[in-house]
């Protein structure tokens, strides 16, 4: 058995070396040109240039005798315009780009369109039928995109592509996939962005495992023809789209769902109410704006759950506004109590912060490992207790403080201190401390006064704490050497209900 876990590690290793073997010839066969042109001896330059470990030639017969098959994987990670560069290394490099499965062209630069695409055409033209497992195509559209894009779509669905990426983006307009996007039975993973789905087209994605739409327009019809065309579909990521209001997902395969909402606005098709039936999503993932209500109507086989709704542009949201998407955010709550593990963003936490300052009853959940992204504020600290009563069975409790501060609506009336002595007064009705939280574990830690407390809390309270773990965050001022010493030796101070706790800071 050690075996078989030390052979992917070795060859993982290996891979890496000869990535930084390859990219290091590279830069240095670059540096050669320059100087040819600038009329400079390369032996001039050579001390600086030269391999720590060997010459140049060495590291080009080293790359060369490796197995044609660690070469295309290599070449894989590089965008295509380095890829087609390594043909001048040598004649053993000659051909071999023609060869490499994995095609990268993304308009990072903003080439001119024309150039961009006719650099395509030619790659494309070179390696013939040659077989692609990986596509991905990324620039602005214009008005002379389409005979283009439709025919590199054509020339990898020929060459049974695995992997379609078109990241296509405009400003007002959408662009229509050809049908041969719609019929293909050789995808497994599909992204598409900016893109309108064609009413009267069926779908036929027989082995398609992932989709990812993103800024594209759809209806609840178009959800049910990927539903019943897709019947191996695992993992549906529904990024900033609109059009639909019923995400009716009945595949049986279907175990992952990512909705990302995008900010409502006058002219988007939008229905008041969203709604969401999963019978068999195991992982869950909600965020983006909540301009509508979500109502989850059947999703008891979720495992996992993310929430992480942000709140409206505060030129649109009132009182009111915020009212009910809090409301539904407990309502969303309700239907999550019997998740496994769940996520929550700083507006969810801010809610529970509410129903704690006006001492409204907990509700009771069964998570056993639960991640907050919260900044820890005052007001995250009287969510996080809130969250802690109603959940007796946890064990694991994770705080992300990456997350940055954003100004809160109108309408927060959350009291100006709670502190020690609050937390210490909510210990008896935290049960989890008493027998099931085992770790807590808090990333990208920032040195502030409002997490003191909180840290001071679990260590004295937590019966059977084993790990207390801290990984700071680097480049803050306020966790400089110094201030994190005199953290270490706060924490190392203060007294542990559990003899078994471990406090590890890590920088």
């Amino acid at each position: 058995m050690l075996v078989i876990i030390l052979i992917p590690l070795l060859t993982l290793k290996k891979q890496k070396k000869c990535f930084h073997l390859f990219t290091s010839l590279y830069r240095h066969h670059q540096r050669r040109i320059e100087l040819r042109k600038t009329g400079e001896r390369w032996k001039s330059d050579a001390h600086s240039l030269a391999c720590p470990q060997s010459s140049l030639l060495s590291l080009m017969d080293r790359l060369s005798e490796l197995p044609e098959s660690i070469l295309l994987h290599i070449l894989s990670f590089l965008d295509m315009k380095d890829v087609v560069k390594t043909a001048i290394l040598s004649k053993h490099w000659r051909n071999l780009w023609t060869i490499v499965p994995t095609l990268d062209f993304v308009n990072h630069e903003l080439y001119p369109y024309r150039d961009f695409a006719d650099f395509v055409n030619r790659t494309l033209l070179c390696r013939g039928n040659s077989k692609i497992r990986r596509l991905r195509i990324g620039f602005f559209l214009n008005d002379s995109s389409r005979k283009d894009y439709d025919g590199w779509i054509l020339y990898a669905a020929k060459n049974n592509v695995e992997e379609l990426f078109l990241e296509f983006h405009q400003d007002c307009c959408y662009w229509f996939p050809p049908q041969c996007v719609y019929r293909n039975s050789s995808l497994k993973t599909l992204s598409l962005s900016s893109c309108k789905f064609t009413r009267d087209l069926q779908i036929t994605w027989n082995s398609l495992t992932k989709l990812t739409l993103s800024c594209a327009v759809l209806g609840d019809q178009d959800i049910h023809k990927i539903m019943v065309g897709a019947p191996k579909l695992e993992v549906f990521n529904l990024n900033w789209c609109w059009g639909y209001d019923n995400l009716n997902l009945d595949s049986p395969s279907l175990s992952t769902l990512i909705v990302c909402e995008l900010e409502s606005l006058d002219q988007l098709d939008y229905g008041p109410i969203m709604r969401i039936s999963a019978p068999k999503v195991q992982s869950l993932e909600l965020s983006g704006s909540l301009h509508r209500k979500c109502i989850l109507m059947n999703v008891s086989s979720v495992v996992h759950a993310t929430v992480d709704f942000r709140p409206r542009s505060c030129l649109i949201s009132g009182k009111k506004t915020i009212k009910w998407q809090r409301s539904n955010i407990m309502e969303v709550f309700r239907c999550l109590k019997h998740v496994e593990s769940l996520t929550l963003g700083p507006e969810c936490i801010e809610v529970l912060a509410l129903k704690e300052s006006r001492r409204i009853p907990y509700q009771i959940t069964t998570h056993k490992c639960v991640t907050l992204r919260v900044p820890m504020t005052e007001d995250d600290l009287l969510g996080t207790v809130n969250l802690l009563k109603g959940s007796p069975a946890l064990q694991t409790l994770i705080i992300d403080m990456r997350t940055e501060l954003y100004d809160r609506p109108t309408g927060t009336e959350l009291a100006d201190s709670y502190g020690a002595n609050y937390l210490a007064s909510q210990a008896k009705h935290i049960k989890c401390l008493l027998h099931n939280l085992k770790t807590v574990k808090i990333t990208q830690f920032v040195s502030q006064h409002s997490v003191f407390p909180f840290l001071e809390f679990i260590l004295m309270n937590g019966r059977v704490l084993e790990n207390l773990v801290i990984i700071t965050k680097r480049g803050v001022d306020a966790n400089s050497p110094e201030s994190l010493l005199k953290v270490a030796q706060r924490l190392l101070s203060l007294p542990r209900a559990s003899s078994q706790a471990v406090v590890t800071l890590l920088n």
